[in-house]
């Protein structure tokens, strides 16, 4: 799950069409296999599921929206900061919203974590490029991302959805709130940029990153608390920043191969660590 979620950045920013065509092409692409997959085991997505899914899978359509800009802006380190800066969002509201207290050893390796997860992304050195307004997308991804981590998990805990079904419902609604800005505010002119590379890596972002990905963190979320599933998501960083040195020539320097297994050690400590107490 960490590597195919690592890899999504990278591939991403593989794709030249305009960030809205792309977005709503991703989950377009990905529909038909979810509700495949579901019929092909006798299930069926219910109205519960779809009204459930509505505001997670609008956050999740708006956040791709986001990350589609944003890597056309920044370097993939960059764009990784938003997903470091995370886990300690998810900290902060664990206790309100899914009844979980995270134990001080929790909270003081995910420090740790996102510290060292910083210094994966500031050692690029003169490798590390941005603008304001990639910043600006990049903090806008990790908002909207994070609205639509702590639904899933909240849905998953409170019922026993299955996740292909919960990621179809989702993708609906993803696609669904990228249609309006896809249509409105692309020159007609940019759908007809969209190469054979373009297509190709339009699947594998939806078929590996968006369907098999997703499911599987849809299906962790009804086992691990969310602030410790979270963290483990700092790994995809080490994933995105490796995988950016020979596919976009983002070299990666000692300073991120040092912090990065930092970055490692403080996630294998928190998976050791005794799950959150109920609030």
């Amino acid at each position: 799950m960490v590597l195919l979620w690592g890899a999504g950045p990278v591939v991403t920013k593989l794709i030249t069409v305009s960030p809205l065509i792309g977005a709503m092409l991703r989950f377009g692409l990905s529909i038909p296999l979810l509700f495949g997959i579901v019929g092909a085991r006798g299930g069926t997505v219910s109205s519960e599921v779809f009204a459930r899914a509505a505001l997670p899978g609008i956050a999740f359509g708006i956040n791709l929206m986001f990350v589609f800009a944003a890597v056309q802006e920044v370097t993939v380190a960059v764009l990784a900061v938003s997903v470091a800066l995370q886990p300690p969002l998810l900290l902060l509201v664990a206790g309100p919203l899914f009844n979980e207290r995270p134990s001080i050893r929790q909270v003081l390796w995910t420090l740790v974590g996102v510290a060292a997860t910083a210094g994966v992304i500031l050692g690029a050195g003169k490798e590390l490029r941005a603008s304001a307004l990639g910043i600006a997308l990049s903090l806008a991804a990790l908002c909207t991302f994070t609205v639509y981590f702590a639904l899933t998990r909240l849905a998953r805990s409170q019922t026993n959805v299955d996740p292909v079904e919960w990621m179809a419902a989702i993708n609906v609604w993803s696609f669904a709130a990228t249609v309006p800005p896809a249509l409105l505010l692309v020159a007609p002119s940019a759908w007809g940029d969209i190469g054979v590379s373009d297509w190709l890596w339009l699947l594998v972002l939806a078929f590996l990153t968006g369907v098999a990905g997703h499911v599987l963190m849809s299906w962790v979320h009804g086992y691990i608390e969310a602030a410790r599933s979270s963290l483990y998501l700092l790994g995809m960083n080490i994933t995105a920043v490796g995988l950016a040195w020979p596919v976009h020539g983002e070299e990666v320097t000692a300073i991120q191969a040092l912090a990065g297994l930092v970055v490692l050690f403080a996630v294998a400590n928190v998976i050791r660590s005794p799950k959150a107490r109920p609030t």
